[in-house]
């Protein structure tokens, strides 16, 4: 094991245990091993999105991983699996646009009105769960504040996430990179908790 895997795992054992700044730390170091990979691997404005979506699999699961297996080759698992699904994942994609190009132009173009029906229920929720987030966890509502603020200017995920940095920093200076994508990977899963509580109240109405 090289000194920079002990490293990583001597980092992982400090924020197993509680330790905030330990964690941030691991997460920002995971962060700078994982996107040059990602970057060599898939197109650059993806790669950011893919390696966020690594560090929530490995936030969730690091601490229930296999004991003895390095934090860092654990990790760089997670990627190889996160950026496989990627490609499978625009694999079936690309076949759905096949066959939607295959259609009738007046079947493909035709304006569904109930998929604006849904989608305006979406956002409603989803604002709904935001409110509620907020109440109980205020840094979670200014966070999803500035994110949903930053993806209506538009743009990449790497500029809707750089910007969003960029307002929350505004509010604490002291927020580096490593310590946002900790925190927005913690509200996230606190705004599922929310949300699955919205709808299991919505099913028993």
């Amino acid at each position: 094991m090289s000194t920079a895997e002990a490293s990583l795992d001597i980092l992982c054992e400090k924020s197993l245990a509680g330790d905030a700044r330990a964690e941030a730390a691991l997460f920002e170091a995971l962060r700078v091993r994982f996107l040059p990979i990602a970057k060599r691997r898939v197109h650059a404005d993806q790669a950011e999105d893919l390696v966020q979506d690594t560090l929530k699999i490995v936030f969730d699961r690091y601490g229930s991983r296999n004991e003895g297996q390095g934090i860092l080759v654990w990790g760089m698992t997670v990627l190889r699996n996160v950026i496989g699904n990627h490609y499978q994942s625009r694999n079936r994609e690309r076949e759905r646009i096949d066959f939607v190009d295959e259609l009738p132009r007046d079947a493909a173009d035709a304006h569904d009105p109930f998929s604006d029906l849904q989608l305006a229920d979406t956002r409603r929720l989803l604002l709904d769960g935001i409110a509620q987030l907020a109440e109980r966890f205020p840094r979670c509502g200014r966070i999803f504040h500035h994110l949903l603020h930053s993806l209506e200017k538009g743009g990449g995920p790497q500029e809707v996430s750089t910007r969003t940095l960029d307002l929350v920093r505004r509010e604490d200076p002291d927020m580096n990179r490593g310590r946002f994508y900790t925190a927005l990977h913690r509200c996230r899963a606190q705004l599922r908790d929310v949300l699955a509580g919205m709808d299991k109240g919505l099913s028993h109405d």
